[in-house]
C-alpha cells in the first residue's frame, strides 16, 4: 500500500480526543495504527487479544502501559476480588500519570456491550489522553455517546481510507481496474502485483462463519443490504446476517443508518459462488421477484428472467404496460423486452417495437411493429403505433393511413388522442403542399381537431390531445389564410401546453407553436416557447431534430442568417439519419435561402451543392434557379411555374423583387397571400436582411395592439390592450361587427348602421378613430390612410369563437341572453346573430350525443331566451343539423 501521509496527519490531529476508523477489512486500519505506534507517547493495543469483559480489557491495556513505580492498575488486577469499578479507577490514575498519551485500539469490533460501557464511563474523566480506535462498524465504539458529552470526535470511514483516483493512477492502474477496485487498498495491492483482486475477497470470506455464507450468497442479488428489508424474509436470510458480516470485516459502504452496499468485488465473488448452485440461484431470484412485484416491478421482471421463469416475467411485463408510457420508461424497459422474447402477435411485442423506436432503433422498431400487425396483434394500438412511427419520421401519407385504421379499429368512442394526432398530421402535411391540395388537408385537419375540442373534456388524460388539436387548428388556419383565428387558437394552445406534464406530444406542440409565432412576427413568444421545449427535452433524436429546425427558423426570423445556416445544417444531418424527408427538405430550403442572403456570402458553388442534394425535386430545383437569377445572374432566364415553388423561397423572391420594381397589383397580391399563409414575421425578416421596406399593411406584429371583442354577454364591450374602449353605446355594436370582419374601412360599414343609428358613417368612423387614439396613445393606431381603418396588424380576439370549443356546461354561461335581440336587424347584424346561433345549435347537437338530458334542458332554456334558435336547434332524439 502506498505511503499516505495525509491520513496519518488527520490521525495525529491533537484537536480530536477520539478518532474512529470505521471500514471493512483490507482498508489499512491496522497498518495506519502500527505506523503511528512508533510515535512517542502512542501505544498500540489489539482488543481482540482480550476477552470482551472490562477486567480482561484492562489487563491488555495494563500490559501495554509503560512501567512506572506509581502504576496502580497492576496491583488492582492482581487481586482476586478486583471489581470493574476498582479497575477503572486504577486505569484512570495510570493513564493520567502517563499523559499526554495516545492509545491506538485495534479490533474494537470484538467489544460487547459491557466493553463499550466501560469505555463510555472511562473516557470523559480523562485529561490529555487521545484515543484512535479501529473497528468495522460505528457501533463498535461509543462515538455518538461521546459526542453528546462534548468530547471532540472524528469519524474516518472507507470513503476516506479508499485510495483516490490520482493515487491509483500513480500506481499504474487502468480506468477499468480503478472502477473494479473502487479504491479498496487490499485489492489495489494485489493488482499492482499482477494478481487477481478476487483473491482478497475469497480469503476474506473464508474467515466469515459458515452459518451465514449461504445468506450472503443470496443477499448478493440485492442492490443494497438492510437489516429490516422485507426481501430478507423471502430470501430466508439468517437472523443477524448483516451485523455478523460487518463485524467480520466484509467491506461495505454505508448509505444511511440502515443501508449498506457491499464492495463490487465481494458481491461478484458471492454471486459466482451462488451461480454454481443452479437450484439455489433460481429459487433466490424467484423469491426476490415475488417480493418486489408490487413496488419494484421492473426489478421483479429482471429477477424472474434471471431465474429462468420467462412465463412469469412476460406476464408481469404485460401487466406493467399501462405504466410504461414515456420514452424514458420504454427505453429503460428495452433490455427486459429483449430478454423476455415476446411472441410477435402479443401486446409485449408491440411495446418492444415502441421501445426500440424510442431508443433510436427506428428501422427495427418499425419492422417489429409491422410484424406484430401481420401476426394478429391488436389492430387499434398497433396501427396507432405505426402511425406515430411514420409521423415521427416524416411520412405523413402513411401516418394518415395507419391513424385512420387505428381510429376505425378502436373500441373507444371516439378515440380523441388518435383524432388529435391525425389532425396534426393533416395540418403538417398541408404545410408541405400548395393550392387545392393544401386547402383540402387543412380543412381535414380543422375538422378532426374540432371533433376533439368540441368535447369540452378538460381532464388531464386528454390534456395533450386538446393541445395537439389546437396546434393543428393553428396550422390549418395559417394554410387557409385565417391568421386571426390561428392566433387565437395558438394562444389557447400555448396556455394549455405550458401547464402540462412534459411528453413527446407536448414537446411537438411547443415546437410547432414556437415556429408559428416566429413566422407571425412575435419573436419573444417564440423564444419563450422554444426555451420551455428545450427545458422539457427528452434527449430523443427526433426531438433533437425539432430543436435544430426550430432554432434555424427563429434565427432566420431574427435576421441572423449565419446562425440559421448553422442549425439548418445540423437539422439536415439529423433528418438524413432519421430518414425524415419533410424536415430534411425544410432544412435544405432554409439553407438555400441563407446561401443567397447578403450576410450569407452568396456564391454559385453553395447553390450548386444544394442543387445536387435537391435536384430530384423539380420545384426546388426550379427555386434554386430563380435564386440564382435574382441574386447572382440577373440576366439568366428561368422557366417553370413560380407559384409551385416552396413558399419560403417564394417569400424571399417576392421581397427581393421589391428592390428593383414598383409594387404592382401582381406583386401586392403575392405579398398579401404570403403574409396570410406564412405570416408577417417571414416577410419582415427577409425585408430586414435585404434592407427592403415592406409596405405598411404587411408589416409585422412587433408591439401589436390587442383588440378583445365580448359579444356573448348582455352588455357587449370592446377592450384595447386590456382597457375598455370608451365608445358611445350606439357605436359599440357597429364596432363589434366591423372587428369581426377584420376591417374598419368606410366601405365595409355601409350595411352595418340601421336607420336609427345617429350620424353619418364618416362621422362615426371619426369617433372610432378618436376612441382608438385615446386608448392606444398612437396618432394613427388604425393606419394613416385617410378614411381607411384596418385591423390587419392587431391581435383580435372574440368570445364568439369560444362557443366552438368551450365545455358544454359553459354554453349557458356564455349565452345567457339573445344575441343583441334589442337592436333592429341589419344585414351585418343578422349575419352575426345567425353565426352565433349556428355554432350554438351545432354544439347542442353534439351535447345531445354525450348527455341527452342535460342537452335538452339547455336547449329549452336557450330557445326560450332566443326563439330564433328553434329553427336551428333540434330536440334530443331528432336528427342533428
Amino acid at each position: 500500500m502506498p505511503n499516505r501521509p495525509h491520513i496519518l496527519t488527520d490521525l495525529r490531529n491533537p484537536a480530536t480526543t477520539v478518532v474512529s476508523l470505521v471500514a471493512g477489512n483490507g482498508y489499512g486500519k491496522s497498518t495506519h495504527l502500527v505506523a503511528l505506534s512508533t510515535d512517542p507517547g502512542h501505544l498500540y493495543i489489539r482488543l481482540s487479544d482480550a476477552d470482551p469483559d472490562p477486567i480482561s480489557i484492562a489487563r491488555v491495556i495494563a500490559r501495554a502501559l509503560p512501567s512506572h513505580p506509581g502504576n496502580q492498575l497492576p496491583y488492582e488486577l492482581s487481586r482476586s476480588t478486583v471489581t470493574e469499578r476498582a479497575a477503572a479507577a486504577a486505569l484512570r490514575h495510570d493513564l493520567n500519570l502517563h499523559a499526554p498519551l495516545t492509545l491506538l485500539l485495534d479490533d474494537a469490533e470484538t467489544l460487547n456491550n459491557d466493553g463499550r460501557r466501560f469505555f463510555t464511563n472511562l473516557l470523559p474523566q480523562l485529561s490529555g489522553i487521545r484515543w484512535i480506535v479501529a473497528s468495522t462498524t460505528p457501533e463498535d465504539f461509543p462515538t455518538r455517546t461521546l459526542r453528546l458529552r462534548n468530547v471532540p470526535t472524528q469519524l474516518i470511514t472507507d470513503r476516506e481510507l479508499a485510495l483516490s483516483t490520482d493515487e491509483m493512477r500513480n500506481m499504474g492502474l487502468t480506468d477499468a481496474q480503478m472502477e473494479l477496485t473502487q479504491g479498496w487498498p487490499a485489492a489495489v495491492s494485489l493488482i499492482t502485483l499482477g494478481d487477481d483482486p478476487r483473491v482478497v475477497a475469497q480469503e476474506l470470506l473464508l474467515t466469515v462463519p459458515d452459518t451465514i455464507i449461504p445468506s450472503l450468497r443470496r443477499a448478493s442479488l440485492l442492490p443494497t443490504w438492510r437489516t429490516l428489508d422485507p426481501v430478507n424474509t423471502a430470501l430466508n436470510l439468517t437472523e443477524g446476517w448483516l451485523a455478523t458480516a460487518l463485524s467480520y470485516g466484509v467491506p461495505c459502504t454505508r448509505l444511511d443508518n440502515d443501508a449498506w452496499v457491499p464492495h463490487p468485488i465481494v458481491r461478484e465473488e458471492l454471486r459466482l459462488q451462488l451461480r454454481v448452485l443452479p437450484s439455489e440461484y433460481a429459487s433466490a431470484q424467484q423469491a426476490i421477484a415475488g417480493a418486489l412485484e408490487v413496488h419494484q416491478p421492473m426489478a421483479a421482471v429482471e429477477a424472474y428472467l434471471a431465474s429462468g421463469a420467462g412465463t412469469e416475467a412476460r406476464a408481469l411485463l404485460e401487466r406493467m404496460l399501462p405504466t410504461l408510457r414515456s420514452a424514458e420508461q420504454l427505453s429503460a424497459a428495452l433490455p427486459l423486452f429483449q430478454r423476455a422474447s415476446p411472441e410477435p402477435g402479443s401486446p409485449l411485442h408491440v411495446a418492444f417495437a415502441q421501445a426500440c423506436f424510442e431508443a433510436g432503433a427506428l428501422v427495427r422498431g418499425l419492422s417489429m411493429a409491422e410484424q406484430a400487425l401481420g401476426a394478429g396483434a391488436e389492430p387499434a394500438s398497433t396501427h396507432a403505433l405505426i402511425g406515430q412511427f411514420r409521423y415521427r419520421t416524416g411520412n405523413y401519407e402513411l401516418a394518415v393511413q395507419h391513424l385512420q385504421a387505428a381510429i376505425t379499429s378502436s373500441t373507444q368512442a371516439p378515440p380523441y388522442a388518435l383524432l388529435a394526432q391525425l389532425s396534426l398530421v393533416y395540418a403538417q402535411h398541408a404545410q408541405q403542399l400548395t393550392g387545392d391540395a393544401a386547402r383540402e388537408y387543412a380543412q381535414k385537419a380543422d375538422e378532426a381537431a374540432y371533433t376533439v375540442l368540441a368535447t369540452g373534456d378538460l381532464t388531464e388524460e386528454l390534456g395533450s390531445a386538446m393541445v395537439l388539436a389546437r396546434v393543428a387548428r393553428t396550422l390549418a388556419c395559417a394554410v387557409l389564410g385565417a391568421r386571426q383565428a390561428g392566433r387565437e387558437s395558438a394562444r389557447l394552445a400555448r396556455e394549455a401546453a405550458e401547464v402540462l406534464t412534459p411528453s413527446l406530444d407536448v414537446l411537438t406542440a411547443l415546437h410547432q407553436l414556437a415556429r408559428y409565432w416566429a413566422d407571425d412576427g412575435d419573436l419573444d413568444t417564440a423564444a419563450e416557447l422554444l426555451a420551455l421545449a428545450v427545458s422539457m427535452d427528452t434527449a430523443q433524436r427526433d426531438t433533437a431534430l425539432q430543436v435544430a429546425v426550430t432554432r434555424a427558423r427563429l434565427y432566420l426570423r431574427h435576421g441572423d442568417a449565419d446562425s440559421c445556416a448553422h442549425y439548418a445544417t445540423q437539422a439536415a444531418a439529423i433528418a438524413e439519419e432519421l430518414h425524415h424527408q419533410p424536415a430534411l427538405r425544410e432544412a435544405l430550403i432554409l439553407l438555400a435561402a441563407t446561401a443567397v442572403l447578403p450576410v450569407g456570402d452568396a456564391t454559385s458553388i453553395r447553390l450548386q451543392r444544394l442543387r445536387d442534394r435537391l435536384g430530384h425535386e423539380r420545384d426546388v430545383n426550379t427555386a434554386l434557379a430563380y435564386l440564382d437569377q435574382a441574386f447572382l445572374n440577373p440576366n439568366r432566364r428561368v422557366s417553370g411555374n413560380r407559384l409551385q415553388l416552396p413558399l419560403e423561397l417564394r417569400a424571399l423572391l417576392v421581397v427581393a423583387a421589391l428592390r428593383s420594381q414598383t409594387l404592382d397589383i401582381t406583386l401586392s397580391s403575392e405579398l398579401d397571400f404570403l403574409y396570410r399563409r406564412l405570416g408577417a414575421g417571414v416577410i419582415n425578416s427577409y425585408g430586414q436582411l435585404l434592407k427592403v421596406t415592406i409596405p405598411p399593411l404587411l408589416q409585422g406584429v412587433q408591439n401589436r395592439q390587442t383588440l378583445e371583442v365580448s359579444i356573448l354577454r348582455p352588455m357587449p364591450e370592446i377592450r384595447v390592450n386590456g382597457t375598455v374602449l370608451e365608445l358611445q353605446p350606439v357605436l359599440v355594436l357597429p364596432m363589434i361587427i366591423l372587428a369581426q370582419r377584420g376591417e374598419l374601412a368606410i366601405s365595409a360599414a355601409q350595411d352595418v348602421y340601421a336607420p336609427d343609428y345617429r350620424g353619418k358613417p364618416e362621422q362615426n368612423h371619426y369617433k372610432l378613430k378618436a376612441a382608438f387614439k385615446a386608448a392606444t396613445g398612437h396618432t394613427a393606431p388604425l393606419g394613416s390612410e385617410r378614411g381607411s381603418l384596418t385591423l390587419s396588424g392587431w391581435h383580435v380576439r372574440s368570445d364568439l369563437n369560444a362557443l366552438s370549443e368551450c365545455p358544454f356546461q359553459d354554453l349557458l354561461r356564455l349565452y345567457r341572453a339573445p344575441v343583441y335581440a334589442r337592436h333592429d336587424p341589419t344585414p351585418a347584424l343578422t349575419d352575426l346573430r345567425d353565426e352565433a346561433r349556428r355554432i350554438l345549435a351545432q354544439r347542442l347537437a353534439q351535447w345531445s350525443r354525450v348527455d341527452p338530458d342535460a342537452a335538452e334542458a339547455a336547449r329549452v332554456e336557450l330557445c326560450t331566451r332566443d326563439p330564433l334558435l328553434i329553427s336551428l336547434s333540434h330536440p334530443v332524439g331528432a336528427s342533428a343539423p
